[in-house]
């Protein structure tokens, strides 16, 4: 993350002295970085789902391994751990998904709120 500058550091960068001015230009810019930290999130997202159909695959696979090879059974038990594993990440990728999306409107209000004041 980004540190957050001041109110004197903000007058220097937005060009203003003005108080809202300031504020308008913070409320911008952290909606900015929610919407990059979006789009990763969507993007972690999208990887989980293409590694828990994979493994899903790869499990369904393995259904057909002797019942004799030890070592592809203890494979497959650390295979399932996984793609639970893999389950409950994405589950937290989507909250937090949610959440940094209600963060997005919260700032977008911000800025309207401020807007007001032009």
């Amino acid at each position: 993350m980004v540190s957050t500058p001041n109110f004197d550091e903000l007058k220097d960068i937005c060009g203003s002295n003005e108080i809202k001015d300031c504020f308008k230009f913070l409320f911008v810019q952290e909606e900015t970085e929610i919407k990059g930290f979006i789009r990763k999130l969507v993007e972690w997202c999208d990887g989980m789902h293409e590694k828990i159909a994979k493994f899903g695959q790869m499990i369904e696979e393995g259904q057909t391994f002797s019942d004799f090879d030890v070592g592809a059974w203890d494979g497959m038990e650390c295979l399932v751990e996984a793609q639970a594993r893999n389950g409950v990440v994405l589950q937290a990728f989507l909250r937090l998904l949610d959440v940094m999306r209600e963060a997005r409107e919260e700032k977008r209000r911000h800025v309207m709120v401020m807007e007001v004041h032009d």
